[in-house]
């Protein structure tokens, strides 16, 4: 995790404008606003220019034997879209809330703040809040979103929702019965709140499913969403509800 001071206090600061966040997340990155289109909907997300070449260059300059830390944060993955498209058919009522955990460049949520919820952006990584509060500016959002730092394996907000929402949230094995447990605490004690988390279909997270079954009832649908280079691949779209409130 990048431990630079300014980065955080500036993606978690209301006085931070969008020239303060370019300004800074400019002089780490070339970086850019790509638009992304979901329907009639365009997001504006903020994103590295040349991924592959930062990547090529950590790996390059890591010291021999140093265990490399890849920023996972700043690539759209593909199941994003699905679950982005689905949160931009929601209709939420006056004052919903919404949680994206794992948000990287904050597509679902920012998505969902466009949809009308008020919407919480997380993640671990304090630059990739310093992206997610660049988009909300750039999006018009800054009402209505916010972006927060969360370790999912370390607690959570204090806060419950209507809707949480994740995108390949599963990928790190660990964290499998933390997310469980922190879905359970932060989902609003209604019938209508849900949670809707989207992955490759290749992941592995028995552990997860085994723990959440417990408190929540899950339907699983499977979606086509494309690689980065074009290719289809099969993305899978889990709905869950709380057991207690269903």
């Amino acid at each position: 995790m990048n431990q630079d001071p300014r980065i955080l206090k500036a993606a978690l600061s209301p006085d931070t404008t969008l020239d303060d966040a370019l300004a800074l997340a400019g002089s780490r990155h070339p970086v850019q606003f790509e638009t992304v289109a979901l329907g009639a909907m365009d997001i504006e997300l903020l994103q590295i220019s040349d991924l592959t070449g930062y990547i090529d260059r950590i790996v390059e300059t890591a010291p021999p034997g140093e265990k490399i830390t890849l920023p996972f944060w700043a690539k759209l993955w593909p199941a994003s879209f699905p679950l982005a498209m689905l949160i931009s058919r929601q209709t939420p009522p006056p004052g919903a809330s919404m949680l994206e955990l794992g948000a990287g460049l904050g597509l679902c949520g920012l998505t969902a703040a466009k949809r009308g919820f008020k919407a919480t952006i997380t993640d671990i990584e304090p630059e990739a809040l310093l992206f997610i509060r660049a988009a909300i500016l750039k999006n018009g959002l800054d009402a209505v979103a916010r972006a927060a730092m969360l370790d999912m394996a370390q607690g959570g907000l204090g806060e419950t929702f209507d809707l949480i929402a994740g995108s390949e949230a599963l990928y790190m094995p660990h964290l499998h019965e933390p997310l469980a447990d922190l879905l359970r605490d932060h989902l609003k004690p209604s019938p209508d709140a849900q949670i809707l988390l989207s992955c490759d279909q290749c992941r592995e997270a028995a552990p997860f499913f085994a723990r959440a079954s417990r408190d929540f009832l899950m339907q699983r649908t499977q979606s086509t969403c494309r690689s980065d280079g074009g290719e289809s691949q099969t993305c899978v779209l889990y709905r869950m509800r709380s057991r207690t409130n269903a």
